[in-house]
């Protein structure tokens, strides 16, 4: 079954279509659905509510009549997963691309920085891109309450910048109630729960991941245990894609002989 990205919440993700198109040849079937409210789905939008995301995730998974189901997940996906499995002995395996081992507070961090310099724009506006990130996270946190003003201004004077886009941050100050979501969303941490998974795991990272740094990443997975196959793919990117735009073909290959291997299979 597989989990959405940050992203894109719905079935129409092109890494979905690769695994309807791949794996049902395999034996594999493949299960996906469009996000809490969006799509087709209804009710209230759950990007960022890992805990709703979960609750969703295993109940698609209660209703699928099979005997062994696992999570594929992409990025926020790749937190999901983990998390399902940690709360259902149902789970029987997870496939994880891009699974980033820091809070979403540093990988934004990470990603901000990478964007704006893919961009071509220099480190005085990186630094001045990270300094309005780590004023925004000071204030959300309150511990810089008495700085909202000056926040509030910096936000609005850096809002027709160019680069303002890539510094991921909303318009202006966040209500009492948006500020607790931020917080529950960016403060996640995913190392304990790495940690607590006992079930088979694939990870697949690009080498070049423009949105999660993946050396920490790594280390937080070592953690672990012993089930935890980890692929590093020369020159992809965080979705998998090399520099001309194409799928790995390391991904599909190494993906559809993990997922046929007779060791996984006997782990049931």
């Amino acid at each position: 079954m597989a989990l959405h990205g940050a992203s894109n919440g719905t079935r129409d993700d092109p890494l979905f279509h690769h695994l309807h198109t791949v794996l049902p040849p395999a034996g594999i079937g493949v299960a996906t659905f469009d996000r809490r409210g969006e799509g087709a789905s209804s009710g209230v939008r759950s990007r960022g509510r890992f805990d709703l995301q979960v609750e969703d995730a295993l109940a698609v998974l209660e209703a699928l009549e099979v005997k062994r189901v696992g999570f594929w997940g992409l990025s926020q996906g790749a937190w999901i997963g983990p998390l399902a499995a940690v709360a259902s002995h149902r789970v029987g395996f997870l496939v994880l691309i891009a699974s980033t081992g820091v809070t979403p507070s540093e990988q934004m961090m990470y990603a901000t920085a990478e964007q704006l310099r893919r961009a071509g724009y220099d480190e005085a506006v990186v630094r001045r891109a990270l300094a309005l990130r780590h004023m925004f996270d000071e204030w959300v946190h309150g511990r810089a309450l008495d700085h909202g003003s000056e926040l509030g201004l910096e936000l609005r004077a850096t809002r027709e910048e160019p680069w303002r886009p890539l510094v991921f941050l909303p318009p202006g100050l966040l209500s009492e109630k948006e500020r607790h979501l931020w917080i529950e969303e960016m403060d996640f941490d995913p190392r304990p729960v790495f940690r607590r998974v006992r079930v088979p795991t694939l990870l697949f990272y690009g080498e070049d991941d423009e949105w999660s740094p993946v050396a920490p990443s790594i280390e937080a997975w070592q953690q672990a245990g012993e089930e935890v196959q980890t692929v590093v793919i020369p020159a992809a990117g965080h979705d998998l894609r090399l520099p001309d735009g194409t799928l790995a073909p390391k991904y599909e290959r190494t993906l559809l002989d993990w997922l046929c291997s007779g060791e996984l299979q006997q782990t049931d």
